[in-house]
């Protein structure tokens, strides 16, 4: 789907794994690094990326995720377990209300994608997502971009998002570490599956996916409650309970 994974991330360390919400979205910024990185290569073999639009995105979207990590230091869980749902469940509306089926032209001016970028980095280190979930609709809706080309760019803009903003999180010491490399590896040969079955997809059936996707996350997020979860206190450092 182009979003580097923490949009199913998140909710499975919260709801299952009963990770504090602060913790998920820290350890989820590092786990799309790798995903990012291995899915990204499929879509330049396939000639799906637009680097020139991936840098102005970048530039803008580095410091968005410092900001954005900031904003969810002091936010509680709950708020941002709502903010998440919330801005999944208006994306994925917009999405199946007029399912683009364009394939190119019509990019907006460089620094209008900055500023793309800084929000969707903003909102990145703010929900503990790669961004994609943002940046792949604006793209399609906005700019007019074929679904394919706009995962790709999603995607390979995601890492610097991911690194940045998995540092600040772990700063805070906001990474549970316990089980990250599994996840990490897990990760990667997933990524690899789904790259190659999107350029097998034809794009009207992605968008329609991807805003599925969305409407189930955004409804787990929104109306669902952790199970299970310790106080903050209680928490064991850094670890995947």
């Amino acid at each position: 789907m182009g979003v580097g994974g923490g949009l199913v991330l998140v909710p499975l360390l919260v709801y299952a794994l009963h990770v504090a919400q602060h913790e998920a979205q820290g350890t989820s910024l590092a786990f799309v690094i790798v995903t990012a990185l291995v899915a990204a290569i499929p879509y330049y073999g396939h000639e799906r990326l637009d680097l020139i639009l991936v840098l102005w995105l970048a530039l803008g979207a580095v410091p968005g995720v410092l900001l954005g990590s900031r904003l969810a230091a002091r936010t509680s869980a709950a708020r941002l377990r709502v903010a998440f749902g919330a801005v999944m469940l208006v994306t994925a509306i917009r999405m199946l209300a007029a399912p683009p089926l364009a394939s190119g032209g019509g990019l907006w001016p460089v620094p209008l994608n900055v500023l793309v970028g800084f929000l969707t980095g903003t909102l990145a280190g703010y929900v503990g997502i790669g961004g994609g979930t943002i940046l792949v609709p604006i793209l399609v809706l906005g700019q007019n971009i074929g679904q394919h080309t706009a995962q790709g760019i999603s995607l390979l803009m995601i890492l610097p998002v991911g690194i940045v903003g998995a540092v600040s999180y772990s700063r805070r010491g906001r990474i549970a570490t316990q089980g990250l490399p599994a996840l990490l590896a897990g990760g990667a040969i997933g990524a690899l599956i789904g790259a190659l079955l999107a350029n097998r997809t034809q794009a009207a059936t992605l968008t329609r996916l991807f805003a599925v996707l969305l409407l189930a996350t955004a409804a787990q997020m929104i109306f669902g409650r952790p199970r299970g979860n310790v106080p903050r206190s209680a928490e064991p450092p850094g670890g995947i309970a």
